[in-house]
């Protein structure tokens, strides 16, 4: 595995890392906990060192009707332990409150309600990275939750702050000029309205972290008709029902893109070939589901400078 530093943060990460949404479930297909340690595990045993999961990743409410996030349980029990907990990094995001909906609260008192609870799902006393999720432009603006960060960091339970965006390149630019130490966004071969921003980012030394490499999958090269989604995600049940267009589209240009690299795997490599071309990255997120596209991935990433 290869590892580069992390802006201004000085962590050693990396170059892939692993997001647990999919693992949570709720939009996912959902697998046993058993097996999910297992890949986490092997994720280690694999090099990846950085994690990514949010407060609302495989949500569900316990038996008191408390919100939990499957997601933040599965780390906390693969990766809680001292020995693992000395060799990862933890990448959390928290304000977003539904999955679904996306409905989200900023406000101080419940951002470190949501901090609180997902450090003692993570069975960690500090976070090393922890970031707001998805705010609007208004919020970014107005620096409120950030601020809340600010005060966490100061009293040494987040080691690094900052945002986690889409492909919002407004919002970067307006969170560059505040006191962050990390972002994460999305930035892919079809998604690359941030490519400038991510320079402005490298020159401030500022870490980035990218989501949606593969853009929820339509990267990977598994997908080519709208029947090759699985309907067992209702992530792609809801999008085939409500965004069809939508899908359709992206789908031609997944197949330009397919036709042009050869081949899904060569379609991979050249997806994160054209991440690591932004000296800013520090790590390419990728949803793993199995031990095996863990292996390809790590593969991929070794080999970025050979062709494909």
């Amino acid at each position: 595995m290869k590892y580069t530093k992390l802006g201004r943060t000085g962590f050693d990460v990396s170059r892939l890392g692993f997001g647990t949404w999919q693992i949570g479930g709720g939009r996912w297909k959902a697998m046993s906990d058993s097996d999910n340690i297992k890949l986490l595990r092997s994720a280690v045993e694999r090099g990846i060192n950085i994690f990514d999961a949010a407060y609302v990743y495989g949500q569900y409410r316990n038996e008191n009707a408390v919100l939990e996030s499957r997601s933040l349980e599965l780390l906390g029990k693969a990766l809680g332990e001292p020995g693992f907990c000395d060799s990862t990094f933890i990448c959390l995001k928290i304000g977003q409150l539904d999955e679904f909906s996306h409905a989200a609260d900023y406000s101080p008192r419940r951002l470190v309600e949501n901090f609180k609870h997902s450090l003692a799902l993570l069975r960690r006393k500090v976070v090393d990275i922890c970031l707001i999720h998805a705010p609007s432009l208004a919020e970014v603006e107005q620096g409120r939750a950030l601020a809340v960060l600010e005060t966490l960091k100061g009293l040494g339970l987040a080691k690094a702050i900052g945002y986690s965006f889409e492909n919002d390149p407004e919002h970067v630019a307006i969170a560059l000029r505040q006191p962050i130490d990390a972002l994460m966004l999305q930035y892919n071969l079809i998604d690359d309205e941030c490519a400038s921003v991510l320079d402005d980012a490298w020159r401030q030394s500022v870490g980035v972290l990218v989501g949606g490499p593969y853009k929820r999958g339509y990267l990977s090269g598994r997908y080519r008709r709208m029947e090759d989604f699985s309907p067992e995600d209702c992530y792609w049940e809801w999008n085939l029902k409500h965004n069809r267009g939508k899908v359709n589209a992206v789908l031609n240009k997944v197949n330009d893109l397919l036709n042009k690299a050869g081949g899904a795997r060569e379609l991979r490599h050249m997806a994160l070939e054209h991440i690591f071309q932004k000296p800013a990255i520090g790590s390419v997120i990728v949803g793993h589901r199995e031990e095996s596209e863990v292996a390809d991935n790590a593969d991929i990433v070794e080999h970025l400078n050979d062709t494909p």
